[in-house]
């Protein structure tokens, strides 16, 4: 009864986030932003039976409040991608050492971007047969903010932007659910409820595999105008995450034996919004993923076998 009274109302309290995005005010954007969390919680917390349950009071409770589609897409959006990432998460599987090895970080990234890419798949197909299209719907989205500019070069700076839009939602939605999955996790060590020990973003390793999504989206992308021109820019961006918190991960390794490591750490977040700095580390990490430059990790090691139970 316990089990289910904490999923229950950790789906009520997602759901109510959920809805704070409609209310006016910041505070409402923060609320909505960590909506996952308590999803993220129960699933990595009480395991798969609990994130279920969770996920599906979002559901009956957005459906009342919003309607059936966007209880829908609240599901489709964070409840199922939550459920595949906690259940891939306690994956684990014992070495003849009779150590338990868990399901490596950086496949639960490969993961995360290809739901990421899924949900672009079906957004360009669904629009395509109910509606105008991936960028005509971008364009109406963006048009009461278009008139409201009132210069014309800041309209057509605005609308210039449209074929990175998805990008940027795409990315969002990454940084997004990695933000409130790892703050869950560290909550639940914190309090000693957690099923599966924290990853480290040093020990990321990705499979030389995920190159191939990155090399089909630079081949859209060279498509100057239109569906090809959007998607391949989109692909892109989702593809090169992985890479940049691999980069990341090997600035981690690299700075955590010196003593000044925190200020280093401190400036390099501090400045990450300057973009020739992400670009930098993302390049570091996919010339490491070609070059193989880590040393294998057990825990990179095939999938796991066997899920322990919570």
């Amino acid at each position: 009864m316990k089990f289910y009274l904490i999923a229950v109302a950790a789906g009520l309290i997602s759901g109510l986030f959920q809805g704070a995005a409609i209310l006016p005010g910041f505070g409402a954007l923060i609320l909505a932003y960590i909506a996952p969390l308590p999803l993220f919680l129960v699933g990595l917390g009480l395991g798969l039976q609990g994130t279920l349950v969770a996920v599906s009071v979002v559901g009956v409770l957005s459906f009342p409040l919003a309607g059936f589609t966007y209880a829908i897409i609240q599901i489709l959006v964070y409840g199922l991608p939550i459920v595949i990432l906690c259940r891939q998460a306690l994956f684990s599987r014992g070495n003849r050492n009779g150590q338990v090895l868990w399901y490596p970080i950086g496949r639960l990234l490969v993961w995360l971007a290809g739901i990421a890419v899924t949900g672009l798949l079906f957004a360009i197909v669904g629009l395509e047969i109910f509606s105008d299209g991936l960028i005509q719907y971008i364009k109406d989205m963006i048009q009461p903010v278009v008139v409201q500019l009132p210069l014309p070069e800041q309209r057509e700076m605005l609308l210039s932007f449209i074929n990175y839009l998805p990008a940027f939602f795409a990315v969002s939605w990454i940084f997004g659910m990695i933000f409130n999955g790892a703050l869950a996790q560290g909550l639940l060590v914190r309090f000693g409820q957690n099923l599966r020990p924290s990853p480290k973003l040093a020990e990321i390793e990705l499979p030389l595999a995920w190159m191939g999504l990155l090399a089909i989206s630079v081949f859209l992308a060279s498509f100057s105008d239109g569906i090809l021109d959007v998607v391949g820019k989109t692909l892109a961006a989702i593809s090169i995450v992985p890479y940049f918190l691999l980069g990341l991960g090997l600035v981690h390794r690299l700075v955590q034996t010196w003593k000044a490591r925190w200020f280093i750490l401190f400036l390099l977040y501090s400045l990450m919004f300057f973009w020739p700095l992400p670009a930098t580390i993302a390049s570091i990490g996919l010339i490491n993923s070609v070059l193989r430059l880590q040393r294998p990790g057990q825990s990179e090691k095939g999938d796991g076998d066997a899920e322990r139970e919570g």
